[in-house]
């Protein structure tokens, strides 16, 4: 896929930021140094906001190139320094470690850091840091370091390895990191977007964890390792209440909803996702910098000039600030730098659901802001004073030059800086630097417990910290206590946890904090009681009730936990919950998550209630889908009596069909090419013969309701897919009537599936009439397409069309050719590259061969014809449209299979080119192909959008997901090269590629 606009980022760093290009030859108007700032006229430079003081707390030489910070119960900061950034190419000799540890203090209590030990040096790409156990543990792939200094000097003098594995193989802006500490005591890590195999090394006996990309969790006492819910890059944090939200380039705020445990417990739930996006993505997540707008050549003349519009590209530290420094009513801020454009966002969020989503806080200004470009914000945290830190890796150049074409390398200096770091505190402008508190190290049992209740989070946690750590035991009585009668929330939800850390937790305690009046206690404690339900009923008696909270992330934590209770009255809870919630599809998933193989008791008990059409249609449908594929031939065939009864209301009876049939064909329970439900309908039974009769008059319903325009669209999409599972001549001329410019484009894509899924070749043949197929939409063709290539059935289709002149060729893209010249059954490929010969042109192994080198080698012919053309970004916008769009978003528009592509406009001519033709230069991590097999004989090649122990989705070219069980996979292969096909330069001409390029980098 072709790159977005700003590479990986997870030790921050976005690559082709918009604020760089200092000295390109394509760009002369900016040809000047660009001179760093020293640390006043740095801080003069901010514009922050209004009820705000910015105060320096460290800088050059006292700190070199931070990327990450923790503060330890004595005031002490240590600086995780990562000097070595970035690291060699392949080919270039390996530098020396370079990573530094440095512990600073201040000795004078004025709140500046002023003496510098370096802790622990001779490190590679350290990234991330947590205090722990009178040391620190470092994230520095592959290993997780713990350092310690046992003898007061300041120097770590112990240096362990508590876990091993993770990928240190890919640039060190994608490794794991942010090791961070939650509420439940366990020690958390993004993945940088990459995998491992982790062992650990005190656990000989432990076995290792392989994974290809996700978040993970230690129990720092039991050193027990496993996998979380997400991926993210560089950036974790939790709310007050343990919640954790993590983020990457272009996804400021995630939230993580579910852990893949709860997922794996059903074999027949095809949902796979554990995050929720909070704040807006892509285009829509604007930022306002004060920075240079190098598309454009302006500058802002003085601090308060209108800065441009960007869009987030290097979104990195995310943090919830639960400090009590902060202005009023800024609590609870989500703070999010953007190192490319120079800036951190401030967001507020506000709950929806089981989730929440956010949105900046001000519009058309920033919370921090510089003209200064080497300005580099890329992590935040909070401090012992409740004051927010923001780390300021200062570089002139923050790319990799991985990410740049090796011509433009020399206009960069990716070293300049490395000498050079910052540090600043942010806080209400009425609080000025006094010091960072009262230290924790000494404090009694009794005054770690009271600290439990204090307003600033840092206290609170590192109390709680420090109470585990020691296993006191003494504290377990105040602990207690405070539990069941403090009048702070947080107190009492720090008692509780801390308890469950020492092992003291007992059921009273559980049970008592299940009443509280806060609904995050009772959320946390219905967290609590998961593997003590089967053991304990009085605990049980008291979660069923919870069913009906008035909380949503109270009921989604109730049904989570029941999931794993066998009691026939947890059934009945998780129903009540679907019949409330039915809509929303965390909770969907959370309630399907747990009935297993109860499926048919489940549908009797959430039957047995009136709820609302929409409810009953999206649970059905979800758990049509896990019936399918769980219950006998015989109840499937009962349930569609059932959902077919004709005295029932039609709006959610074919959404639930569906669902249905999909689990019937994961199982294989259909002929080939033939709806799995004429399948089991055709037995010559009482039961089936009265379901085939309620399905028939069923269609002629569905018939109506798909062809209404008054009907909003997502009604006649399934009743669209309904018509699907009937002979063409039944309903083909219906689906083919939908085909038509005037009908909404979800209800023709629909249409485009159903006909694809029928038996009769003349259904997918008549999607290729030459009039019906010149008034379809690109959209509308890309499903076309995508449909042909992804089914064996299907595919001769396609090529008896091209041969036939029913079509030009010119109609398939790059993508396309690719597709059917490398199709996995050789007669497809042989007629295929005869076919397409006398059109297109098939690439030959000497211009179109995928090795990094020929590419390469056509990049270097074709670059300089290309780049000395003046584009029309109006003709690259039909380019853009034929080639791209399908699998590339710019501005809202477009297919998500490849990166959003809105900010590439800030990228150079030459590093937009050279990702065009040498697609394998830079995958982009969570863009890797994917071909998938699947026992139902489908072929589908796409994005791995994400995966659950059970289930994976893969997005198709046209923006599909497709949601598919492990069970019914027969193949699932990554493909060694980009899911971007080659060979643009002999489907465009230098003129094309030109205008193309100029459309990407225009003003929008």
């Amino acid at each position: 896929m072709l790159r977005p606009p700003i590479a990986p980022v997870a030790l921050l760093l976005a690559t082709m930021s918009c604020t760089q290009l200092p000295r390109s030859a394509h760009d002369p108007s900016h040809a000047d140094d660009r001179p760093p700032l020293s640390p006043a006229d740095a801080l003069a430079a901010f514009v922050v906001e209004p009820g705000y003081r910015i105060d320096l707390v460290a800088a050059e030489p006292l700190v070199r190139s931070p990327v990450a910070i923790a503060f330890d119960e004595r005031g002490r900061l240590y600086v995780v320094e990562n000097r070595g950034y970035p690291d060699p190419l392949d080919g270039e000799p390996p530098q020396e470690a370079q990573g530094v540890i440095a512990q600073l203090i201040d000795t004078d209590g004025d709140g500046r850091y002023d003496k510098r030990t370096d802790f622990a040096t001779g490190l590679t790409y350290p990234n991330g840091i947590m205090v722990w156990n009178g040391g620190v543990l470092v994230t520095c792939a592959p290993d997780l370091l713990y350092l310690k200094d046992t003898d007061g000097d300041g120097v770590a003098d112990q240096r362990r390895v508590v876990l091993t594995g993770f990928d240190a193989t890919r640039t060190a802006q994608i490794r794991f990191s942010h090791p961070t500490s939650g509420l439940d005591n366990w020690i958390y890590l993004t993945s940088g977007l990459n995998g491992g195999r982790v062992v650990v090394p005190d656990r000989p006996d432990q076995a290792p964890v392989a994974f290809a990309s996700s978040d993970s969790r230690v129990n720092p006492r039991t050193l027990a390792f496993e996998l979380t819910g997400g991926q993210g890059q560089y950036g974790l944090t939790f709310d007050d209440h343990g919640r954790r939200f993590i983020c990457s380039n272009r996804h400021p705020v995630w939230h993580v909803v579910l852990e893949p445990r709860y997922l794996q417990r059903n074999p027949y739930l095809t949902f796979s996702e554990t995050v929720q996006e909070v704040s807006t993505v892509g285009a829509d997540a604007v930022v306002w910098p004060l920075s240079r707008d190098l598309t454009t050549a302006s500058f802002i003349p003085n601090l308060m000039g209108t800065p441009h519009a960007g869009t987030f590209t290097a979104a990195s530290g995310v943090h919830i600030h639960r400090g009590d420094a902060l202005p009023d009513g800024h609590r609870d801020s989500i703070f999010i730098c953007e190192s490319a454009q120079n800036l951190v966002q401030r967001q507020v969020r506000e709950p929806t659901g089981a989730t929440f989503r956010s949105r900046p806080a001000r519009t058309g200004v920033e919370f921090l802001a510089s003209p200064d470009t080497w300005f580099r914000p890329v992590f935040s945290a909070n401090g012992p004073d409740g004051a927010l830190y923001v780390v300021d890796m200062y570089r002139r150049d923050i790319d990799h030059p991985q990410y740049v074409p090796e011509a433009s390398r020399p206009l960069f200096d990716f070293r300049a800086g490395r000498e050079r770091g910052r540090i600043y505190r942010l806080a209400a402008a009425a609080r000025p630097p006094v010091g960072f508190g009262a230290a924790l190290d000494d404090a009694s049992t009794e005054t770690l417990v009271a600290a439990l209740t204090h307003p600033n989070a840092w206290r609170r946690d590192t109390a709680q910290r420090l109470l585990v750590e020691r296993q006191a035991r003494d504290a377990v009585v105040h602990l207690r206590t405070l539990a069941a009668s403090s009048p702070a929330e947080m107190g009492r939800l720090h008692a509780l946890w801390t308890l469950e850390g020492l092992g003291a937790l007992e059921d009273d305690d559980v049970s008592r904090a299940l009443r509280d009046g806060a609904p995050g206690i009772r959320e946390n404690a219905v967290r609590i009681t998961e593997g003590r339900l089967t053991s304990s009923p009085a605990l049980l008696d008291a979660v069923l009730p919870l069913a009906a909270d008035d909380d949503a992330r109270v009921r989604l934590r109730v049904a989570l936990a029941l999931g794993d209770v066998a009691d026939e009255r947890a059934v009945q809870a998780l129903a009540a919950v679907a019949r409330r919630d039915g809509t929303d599809r965390w909770m969907r998933a959370s309630v399907l998550s747990g009935i297993g193989t109860r499926a048919g008791t489940f549908l009797d008990a959430f039957t047995d209630s009136p709820m609302t059409p929409a409810v009953r249609a999206a649970v059905m449908a979800d758990l049509g889908q896990v019936f399918g594929a769980a219950e006998s031939i015989e109840r499937c065939i009962d349930l569609i009596a059932s959902i077919a009864d004709p005295a029932t209301d039609a709006t959610w009876q074919s959404a639930a069909l569906v669902g249905l049939a999909r689990g019937l064909r994961a199982r294989g329970m259909a002929e080939a090419g033939r709806s799995p439900l004429l399948s089991i309908l055709a037995a010559d039974t009482p039961r089936a013969r009265t379901a085939r009769t309620r399905v028939d008059a069923l269609i002629v319903r569905a018939r109506a309701i798909a062809a209404s325009d008054d009907t909003p669209a997502a009604l006649r999409v399934p009743a669209v897919e309904l018509l699907g599972h009937r002979h063409f001549g039944d309903s083909g001329e219906t689906l083919l009537g939908l085909l038509a410019p005037s009908v909404p484009a979800d209800v023709q894509l629909a249409a485009v599936r159903a006909l694809g899924q029928m038996s009769e070749r003349e259904a997918a043949a008549r999607l290729l009439d030459a009039r019906r197929w010149q008034s379809y939409t690109p959209r509308t063709r890309d499903a076309v397409l995508t449909l042909l290539l992804g089914d064996a059935r299907h595919v001769h289709i396609l090529l008896d069309a091209l041969e036939q002149r029913q079509m030009g060729q010119n109609v398939l893209n790059v993508a396309w050719r690719d597709r059917l010249v490398r199709h996995r059954d050789p007669a497809i490929r042989a007629r295929a590259t005869r076919v397409l010969a006398s059109g297109l042109g098939t690439s030959g192994p000497d211009t179109n061969s995928r090795g990094a080198g020929n590419r390469m080698q056509t990049y270097e012919r074709v670059r300089p014809d290309v780049l000395r053309r003046a584009g029309d970004p109006s003709r690259g916008a039909h380019q853009y449209t034929r080639h791209c769009q399908a699998c590339h978003t710019v501005d809202r528009s477009g297919g998500h299979t490849g990166p959003d592509l809105s900010g590439i406009r800030n990228q150079p001519a030459d590093a937009i080119l050279l990702h065009i033709l040498v697609p394998d230069h830079e995958i982009t991590p969570g863009y890797d192909a994917y071909s998938v097999e699947t026992r139902d004989g489908r072929a589908l090649f796409g994005r791995l959008e994400s995966e659950a122990p059970n289930s994976v989705t893969v997005r198709d070219a046209t923006g599909q997901p497709h949601a598919i069980l492990r069970r019914d996979i027969v193949s699932m292969t990554a493909a060694p090269s980009s899911l971007m096909p080659t060979g643009f330069e002999e489907a465009m001409s230098a003129q094309e590629l030109a205008d193309l390029l100029a459309y990407l980098r225009s003003p929008r």
